[in-house]
């Protein structure tokens, strides 16, 4: 168990281990950066993270950042492919008394009894999609970096199968086959995540709808509420 606290836009450069890593912030936003796709982390979501998967964390604002490391079969069962799930009260809790116990605890005894609860109760957190997953073709590659350069950029794939000299329905298809998800849902989502990160800065709710895209503010809540679960207003309030 590791607890730090990450300075305002601190970046944690790529890097990967032979562990299993359980990564969740107690406040605050930060995006991490996998090889499959990023994600928008808030207090009240877990990241599994599989052994040797390159990854990259940035923070926008002072967070604390909280890790478990589960090594062995039990590191590779409980991570899977990796992915976000729900946090709850009890697996914090059981995580700060396990951060107090040594590396060599007692296996057999009371601190082996709880961390074997641990285990269990991570291995029951609920999943949550919020991943932003990263194509391979090289023409979708450089679609997506020029939205997330400017996700309020409103060129329709149409648009962008003429720039890729390709037909729409091909990059249609390929979207659907790479992502799991169409352009516009795909946009969508990028536009959601870079909305958060934003208002983790304390950028105004109107601003930021603006700046990634939406013609209304309105518009805008209703979406982000839906996506993350609670408005855009209260990203400041949430540890």
């Amino acid at each position: 168990m590791r607890i730090e606290m990450r300075p305002e836009n601190s970046v944690v450069r790529p890097h990967r281990h032979t562990w299993a890593q359980f990564l969740y912030c107690s406040s605050g936003v930060m995006s991490v950066t996998t090889e499959i796709g990023s994600y928008v982390m808030t207090p009240d979501m877990g990241l599994w993270i599989p052994p040797n998967i390159e990854h990259s964390v940035e923070m926008v604002q002072q967070i604390q950042q909280e890790s478990l490391y589960v090594g062995g079969s039990a590191g590779v069962r409980l991570a899977g492919r990796g992915g976000v799930v729900n946090m709850t009260v009890l697996v914090r809790e059981l995580i700060h008394e396990a951060g107090s116990y040594p590396v060599e605890y007692d296996e057999g005894g009371e601190q082996g009894r709880l961390i074997a609860v641990l285990l269990d109760q991570l291995g029951r957190l609920p999943p949550r999609d919020v991943l932003l997953p990263f194509p391979q073709d090289v023409r979708l590659k450089a679609i997506c970096r020029q939205l997330i350069e400017d996700p309020s950029c409103e060129r329709s794939l149409d648009e962008w199968a003429e720039r890729a000299a390709a037909s729409s329905r091909t990059l249609s298809r390929l979207f659907e086959a790479e992502t799991g998800m169409g352009f516009r849902a795909w946009r969508q989502r990028l536009r959601l995540q870079r909305a958060m990160m934003r208002l983790g800065e304390g950028a105004a709710v109107s601003l930021v709808a603006t700046e990634v895209g939406y013609t209304s503010a309105s518009a805008f809540i209703v979406a982000f509420k839906r996506f993350f679960g609670f408005p855009p207003g209260m990203v400041g309030q949430r540890a």
